[in-house]
């Protein structure tokens, strides 16, 4: 075995080693408490451990998180600022049968968000443009060729996803041509005049919705259960049915699994397992994924797919796969998504070693 080289080499007496990494210092363990929680919910030590190490104890809290549960898990959609708001303008629109603009991120969170908004709305029957940019040609965020495109097509109202919070040019300018305006983001608040009608983001001030860690599928998903109860052909819709495709951005955008996630995951994987849309069925079979999905499978299998769309081609197939009812275009679109994850494996391992020889 090779020996770590020491910064003290030929630097006198001293055998000191300086190492970049941070020291890591463990968690204090309360064994008795360890023990206890492996006796009440019959975990092996060692979890019982870590748990009690991260500070949990045997109780209501522990018992939501070993078991998560929609009842105990989900805050209330209510307490996140401008959720109100965006189901009174989405409501106003599906009354005067206005189009609606769904702008998205080309990443498994803002593709999966978006699926999951396009297929409620078109489910009560209003009509919508989904705009994806292109990484190539537009690169990252909401930019004014989607804007423009969005009121070329007559749309009312642009709903940007998984992206928005600084794009305030391109929402002036949205405004500009006649837009209204939704901004559903999740990521870090950098200034505070956003000019959009609505912005839902659980890190702006005065938000006391307690997910504060959402990815923008599960703020969707939230959306949609306001949605439901703001627009009366929508009052049968079951949002738990979406719950497959919230937990795809979740996990796949690696926000921490507490909380809301943790329920959304949860539940979202029961339902993934079995699931009943033809392109997440088509996705698992060609991902030789079976029922027994796990959160290392979404990650792993099927996140690295749908992320091969918007980094080789465009995101926007995997919208299609996502909603279609028709069996042999999720099978199609599936296979292409899984030869086009192949190019990427061969383009990274391509560049890794070009970067190696340049070492």
């Amino acid at each position: 075995m090779n020996s770590i080289p020491s910064n003290s080499q030929n630097q006198g007496s001293s055998s000191t080693l300086r190492i970049a990494h941070k020291i890591i210092e463990l968690r204090p363990q309360n064994e008795a408490e360890a023990e206890a929680i492996s006796k009440e919910y019959g975990l092996s030590l060692i979890a019982s451990r870590i748990l009690s190490a991260r500070g949990f104890k045997v109780g209501e809290e522990l018992k939501n998180f070993l078991n998560p549960s929609l009842k105990e898990g989900i805050p209330d959609p209510a307490e996140l600022k401008g959720l109100l708001d965006a189901c009174v303008l989405i409501r106003d629109c599906w009354k005067a049968k206005d189009k609606v603009a769904l702008a998205c991120d080309f990443d498994v969170d803002g593709l999966s968000g978006c699926a999951q908004l396009s297929h409620f709305l078109k489910t009560i029957g209003m009509e919508c443009l989904v705009l994806v940019p292109d990484r190539f040609a537009d690169g990252y965020g909401l930019n004014k060729g989607i804007v423009k495109e969005a009121a070329a097509r007559k749309c009312r109202l642009l709903i940007s996803i998984d992206y928005g919070t600084s794009n305030k040019e391109e929402l002036e300018f949205a405004h500009e041509l006649g837009l209204k305006t939704i901004v559903i983001d999740h990521h870090h608040i950098t200034r505070g005049d956003l000019p959009a009608d609505v912005f839902i983001n659980p890190h702006q001030e005065g938000c006391g919705f307690a997910g504060k860690v959402l990815s923008a599928a599960g703020l969707i998903w939230f959306l949609l259960i306001g949605l439901k109860k703001a627009i009366s052909r929508a009052s049968n819709l079951d949002v738990k049915e979406y719950l497959d495709l919230a937990c795809l951005g979740t996990i796949c955008d690696m926000v921490p699994l507490v909380g809301a996630n943790r329920v959304i995951v949860s539940k979202g994987l029961e339902l993934l397992r079995n699931t009943q849309r033809v392109g997440l069925k088509a996705l698992k079979e060609v991902s030789g994924i079976n029922n027994q999905v796990s959160c290392y499978d979404v990650g792993f299998a099927l996140g690295p797919r749908i992320n091969a769309a918007g980094r080789i081609v465009h995101g926007s197939m995997v919208i299609e796969l996502l909603t279609t009812n028709d069996t042999q275009v999720a099978k199609k679109i599936a296979g292409d998504l899984n030869k086009l994850n192949v190019e990427r494996q061969e383009v990274e391992t391509s560049m890794k070693n070009k970067a190696v020889k340049l070492i």
